[in-house]
């Protein structure tokens, strides 16, 4: 049971577990114009350090790392001569370590994995051109409130505006101004359709994500949301802008920061979720550990059991104010939970899963979305809103959370709420065959078209 514990772990925040660090890594860097190429990363520790060095495509000689780290669940390494210095945090479900480089000031996100790269990442068939028929603008402005600079792609038609637009808003963990995930640039693909049809938008990285600054791992979801004001307030001041056409579209996590976004601005002009939670924090996370529990075929006694004895660990987690008190009270909860559910016996094993439950828990960002009721926030919201799911959405119920977020809006007296499950279509609204998240990656098409135009028809009925 404690493997689909992990994965909806993984789902929130991202995370690792122990990793045997010899031998060689692989990754693909893309420079500022597009351009990729393959790395490979060989470590090797000896005695108490960590060597290693790092070819490339364009380079005959590998270059050697003056320093590398893998300590827990990060490494890092730096090579002075070039300036450059990787981070990167270990995902189990993806088995590589996630980060980004940082070279004169700029920061890039990179993976490193044990696959070994025969070739260069193929293009997704949905992807962009190289050369688009409209106006891609590199952006920058500032959340005067946490003070972060973040960086961003505004892209607006090619006939004279203003025109409508939509601040794209990225899902859980370290994510870039595409939404990239399992090498699906998601933001990327709907832009380039709504942009074709009239309608701008602003999407950006993540605060501590390619050129935008900030501490990622000490944010939630109200930090994010005033990343969200600022982008608001930047559009508000561009003459190309229609500012009584500007709304929010929040995929995931991100449709619970629209959520409290456009709760604390009443002339934000529309709202859309895409795949996001309706329901609250401790109750969307119950209903994802039953639903991926199912999919891997687990008896339905089985999961009521578990998720009944798991929400007294989420009620700690959510309840406790106090840091210390609240290690010491989730560490008692998940002990008892491994001990009534697995080996007793196994004090390693026990000992790796209460330390890597309670780091992805404890981290601001899953914190701040267990403690999450949206109810308070949803009552706030009159602009028009779409909300859409997956039908065969295995992190995001569709059922349950459109459910909610219909209620929610409806109760405080919105009237213009559509809500449109897709048959077939999993969690990146992609159509699916097993439906599994291994599967996500291995699909050619990011969004499926019939919910682009979707989108797309419903904010063009609105001007």
């Amino acid at each position: 049971m404690f493997k689909y514990l992990i994965i909806i772990c993984l789902s929130l925040a991202g995370t690792v577990t122990a990793q045997d660090i010899n031998g060689n890594w692989y990754g693909v860097f893309t420079n500022p114009q597009g351009q990729k190429q393959r790395l490979q990363l060989q470590l090797q520790r000896q005695g108490n350090q960590l060597k290693g060095q790092l070819k490339t495509d364009i380079a005959a000689d590998a270059i050697a790392l003056d320093t590398a780290i893998a300590r827990d669940k990060t490494l890092t390494f730096v090579i002075k001569n070039i300036s450059f210095k990787y981070t990167g945090y270990w995902n189990s479900i993806r088995n590589r370590y996630e980060g980004y480089f940082e070279q004169v000031g700029n920061r890039t996100p990179l993976y490193f994995s044990r696959d070994d790269i025969k070739d260069l990442p193929v293009t997704r068939p949905q992807d962009p051109s190289e050369h688009p028929a409209y106006d891609v603008q590199e952006v920058k402005f500032v959340n005067p409130v946490d003070k972060v600079l973040l960086s961003g792609t505004f892209t607006k038609p090619g006939v004279k505006g203003p025109y409508p637009v939509i601040v794209m808003i990225s899902g859980s963990g370290q994510q870039n101004r595409d939404n990239e995930q399992f090498d699906h640039r998601s933001f990327a693909v709907l832009t380039d359709y709504l942009v074709k049809h009239g309608i701008a938008t602003l999407r950006f990285d993540d605060r501590g994500v390619g050129e935008s600054t900030g501490n990622y791992d000490s944010s939630g979801i109200f930090n994010f949301a005033e990343d969200v004001k600022a982008a608001v307030s930047y559009l508000r001041k561009r003459n190309d802008a229609d500012t009584a056409a500007i709304g929010l579209l929040g995929y995931s996590e991100g449709g619970v920061v629209a959520q409290i976004a456009a709760a604390a601005d009443p002339k934000i002009a529309f709202m859309i979720t895409m795949a996001s939670p309706g329901l609250d924090g401790r109750e969307y996370y119950n209903r994802k550990l039953a639903q991926v529990a199912k999919m891997l075929g687990e008896k339905d006694n089985h999961i009521e059991a578990y998720v009944a004895s798991y929400q007294r660990y989420l009620n700690v987690m959510t309840l406790t104010a106090d840091p210390a008190d609240r290690q010491r009270r989730a560490y008692a909860e998940l002990t008892a939970l491994y001990n009534h559910f697995s080996d007793s016996t196994n004090t390693i094993g026990r000992e790796n899963f209460i330390e890597a439950t309670y780091a992805v828990d404890n981290k601001a960002e899953a914190l701040s979305l267990l403690q999450y009721d949206p109810a308070t926030y949803l009552a706030k919201i009159k602009c028009p809103v779409l909300a859409i799911n997956g039908s065969e959405d295995v992190i995001t119920d569709a059922n349950t959370n459109l459910k909610a977020l219909e209620s929610g809006l409806v109760k405080g007296g919105n009237e213009l709420v559509t809500i449109r499950s897709f048959s077939g279509l999993n969690h990146l609204f992609q159509h699916c065959e097993s439906c599994t998240l291994e599967e996500y990656g291995t699909l050619d098409e990011t969004i499926n078209p019939a919910v682009l135009e979707f989108i797309t028809r419903w904010v063009q009925l609105l001007y």
